[in-house]
């Protein structure tokens, strides 16, 4: 999983269900786990939720019938998160640095030196579409599993923003008090191109998650089609048992039609023979069926099967909200020890310093594993000129 998705749980849906209420302008009254919810008369949904109550679980079969249940795979959250994609509401969102806290980038807050002052300017604004995408992947016969991704592009060029993505979803698991307003100003199409991209992202964030799950149902499956030869062949030596025996008992019959004395007697014979054999045609005929099974590798059971294990991924934009955030620059003073150095770089308001810089003396880029020391007056990277 990204840093940018979260598994579809309790908290999560929640936390989805409160924000898409509130937003179709729903009043909320929660008394523990309970929640009652009145609608304006106005509200844009087709679900039938004024004066429904609604109930926090972790498993829909926990609840009573009285209530709708919040909890995931529920099927009341998966009709809110269809209705949810088909409305998808943008709404917009500004971000100036006195909304959040810097951001220190992995090549200061996992090494040594510790920023002693820091202070942010702000000189121009530039715009991005988040989106959250619902992403569900199942198979027919057991495996589900839902994540919440968040996605970021640039309005500008449709480049993608994993930083501002993961402060995004940040902000919608804090559940922070925002006011988001219809972000009228976008032009649709700019808006259709920069969903669309942020969808191919999301599509490539799950990919792996799609990759193991489809692994697993191949494996699952492979252990279906196993269990069902080895049926087959159990089946086989059965029917070749019960041939076997049905053939005693009509040469049986035949020796009792042939030495009977009696007319009623042969009769009786004759009919058992003749059941017999019916019995014995019909074994044969399975018989011959599973061997033509087996010659053409059983292609009835391996179409149920894949069906029975096919994968359905579903990808569904949840909220795409028009986020306007402050760039400019970031002024940094470090301090290890009793050595200091300050230093100025490009900033964005949740997304961080927007460059990785280098060691100042050998060249190689500063990271989470080379982060920043002080040597004399520059800054160098811990696992390549730190002396």
């Amino acid at each position: 999983m990204t840093d940018a998705a979260v598994p579809v749980t309790e908290q999560a849906v929640e936390q989805f269900v409160e924000d898409y209420l509130v937003s179709l302008g729903a009043e909320i009254r929660k008394e523990g786990n309970r929640w009652s919810v009145l609608l304006p008369d106005d509200a844009e949904t087709t679900l039938e939720l004024d004066d429904a109550v609604l109930e926090v679980a972790p498993d829909p079969d926990e609840v009573g019938q009285d209530a709708f249940a919040i909890a995931p795979e529920s099927e009341f959250v998966e009709r809110l998160i269809d209705e949810a994609a088909e409305r998808t509401p943008v709404g917009s969102m500004m971000l100036t640095g006195d909304d959040l806290e810097v951001r220190l980038p992995p090549w200061i807050a996992e090494g040594p030196a510790e920023v002693s002052e820091h202070a942010f300017t702000p000189y121009y604004d530039r715009r991005a579409l988040c989106a959250l995408v619902h992403v569900g992947i199942e198979t027919v016969s057991e495996y589900q599993t839902e994540e919440l991704v968040s996605v970021a592009v640039d309005l500008n060029s449709n480049d993608e923003r994993p930083r501002l993505a993961e402060t995004y979803l940040e902000l919608f698991e804090a559940s922070l008090d925002r006011t988001l307003e219809e972000g009228g100003s976008l032009d649709e199409t700019d808006l259709s191109e920069s969903l669309e991209a942020a969808m191919s992202i999301a599509e490539r964030e799950v990919s792996s998650t799609v990759r193991e799950v489809r692994e697993r149902a191949t494996r699952a499956a492979e252990v279906d089609l196993d269990e069902y030869r080895q049926f087959v062949r159990q089946r086989r030596e059965e029917l070749d048992d019960d041939i076997r025996r049905l053939t005693r008992r009509i040469d049986d019959a035949n020796d009792t039609i042939d030495d009977a004395t009696d007319q009623q007697e042969r009769v009786d014979a004759l009919r058992k023979r003749k059941e017999l054999r019916a019995e014995r045609d019909d074994l044969r005929s399975e018989q011959e069926k599973l061997a033509a099974e087996i010659r053409d590798g059983f292609p009835e059971e391996r179409r149920e099967i894949r069906d029975r294990h096919s994968l359905t991924v579903r990808l569904q934009p949840v909220a795409v909200t028009t986020v306007t955030y402050e760039r400019g620059d970031l002024d940094v003073s470090l301090r290890v020890d009793d050595a200091s150095a300050s230093r100025s770089y490009p900033y964005a308001v949740g997304i961080g310093i927007m460059e990785n810089p280098a060691c100042e003396q050998c060249g190689r880029e500063l990271s989470g594993e080379n982060a920043a020391t002080i040597s004399g007056e520059s800054l160098v990277g811990t696992a390549c000129c730190e002396r």
